[in-house]
């Protein structure tokens, strides 16, 4: 299971092997699962938005019961108007299970899906940090992790931290374990309990549930040493404060962060983007796309951070290495060896990384 907690260390660039250690955070919010799936999950279970997630799980009655009349707002502040109310426990509980329920169903389609790239685009060092509910990007990871280990070819994954708790994790409270939503506490051997998901966004405290507060501290320790960071179908509500503010906190103490670069994948205007992210922008050190197959992740898979230090430090820009259109899930596994061949070799002689498309190598 994909949830520890490690202490970064400053960034680090080494230009004679072109290495970077520095971390690579990857953001995500309901847009990237939208974008990933964008005809559903397997079975064509539509992605909810916050903007018509009422609509799409059904939860309008239970809101008018409660007497909630307007519905034109995000679902977070509705749900969050909602806890202000008395007497709502009921309603809230309902609304809580309907969520649940209509999550957990989901399924990953056979075929390579944007969570798949994700995942292996980056390496152990880094970081991929999501707000989102669904069960789709560790369904990716832990298919991914299975192919690997059922070939004998291991590889490390990046660290997951669900930030907003996930319908496909679980924890056991007593022993303070988390797993997979299936599984058994690994000390007690008792079945893992559903994490929270719902929070008052106006009055939300990341340190109440231990879960969750572990999830952030995973993020404040890796924002610290931070080179790279992906901002991934994230509109960062203005009404949750508090998930904003730890973020730009923390990224301020990052010695390094005028050398960093802020990546945003989405498909709102790009002035509405850069004015929602401007506090963690410093000068033009930032990039927008409106598909993941233009940024950084797809076009230098693995070596994002390495790229970016060698073109900005070093100034030598690197060719694109871009994972190829139109390949199987098995097809891009192969297509990776030889980027792991060479993390490989590194790991045991020190030999740097050539920053070349393969198929150039292969011709020298």
């Amino acid at each position: 299971m994909p949830v520890k907690n490690q202490k970064m260390a400053l960034p680090v660039f080494d230009p004679k092997t072109r290495v970077n250690k520095s971390p690579h955070i990857v953001i995500l919010g309901a847009g990237a699962s939208k974008a990933s799936f964008p005809n559903g999950d397997r079975n064509e279970i539509p992605i909810p938005l916050m903007n018509d997630l009422i609509e799409k799980i059904g939860l309008t009655d239970l809101l008018k019961s409660a007497k909630i009349k307007s519905f034109d707002k995000n679902f977070e502040e509705i749900y969050d108007e909602l806890c202000k109310l008395p007497h709502q426990t009921k309603v809230l509980d309902a609304i809580k299970e309907k969520i649940y329920r209509y999550f957990t169903q989901m399924d990953l389609p056979e075929e390579l899906t944007i969570y798949d790239k994700l995942i292996l685009s980056l390496r152990e060092k880094d970081l991929i940090a999501t707000f989102n509910w669904d069960p789709l990007l560790l369904l990716a990871y832990k298919r991914n992790y299975l192919a690997f280990e059922k070939t004998g070819y291991l590889i490390c994954f990046p660290t997951l931290a669900f930030l907003h708790g996930n319908v496909g994790v679980g924890i056991c409270s007593n022993d303070r374990v988390a797993g997979y939503s299936e599984a058994l506490c690994s000390k007690c051997a008792r079945p893992l309990e559903p994490v929270e998901l719902l929070y008052p966004i106006t009055n939300k405290n990341y340190d109440s549930d231990s879960f969750i507060k572990s999830e952030w501290a995973n993020l404040r320790n890796y924002l610290q040493g931070a080179y790279f960071i992906t901002i991934f179908g994230y509109s960062a509500p203005k009404a949750d404060v508090a998930a904003k503010e730890i973020m730009r906190t923390i990224w301020d103490k990052n010695r390094t962060k005028t050398l960093a670069e802020i990546e945003i994948i989405d498909v709102k205007p790009n002035e509405e983007l850069y004015k929602s992210w401007k506090e963690f922008i410093v000068r033009s050190h930032y990039m927008i796309h409106s598909e993941f197959d233009e940024s950084h992740l797809a076009k230098f898979p693995r070596r994002t951070c390495e790229v970016l230090a060698n073109r900005t430090l070093q100034l030598i820009p690197s060719e694109e290495n871009a994972i190829p259109k139109d390949l199987t899930l098995e097809e891009f596994h192969k297509w990776l060896i030889p980027l792991l061949d060479e993390e490989r070799e590194y790991s045991k002689t020190g030999k740097g990384f050539r920053l070349l498309p393969y198929d150039k190598m292969i011709k020298q």
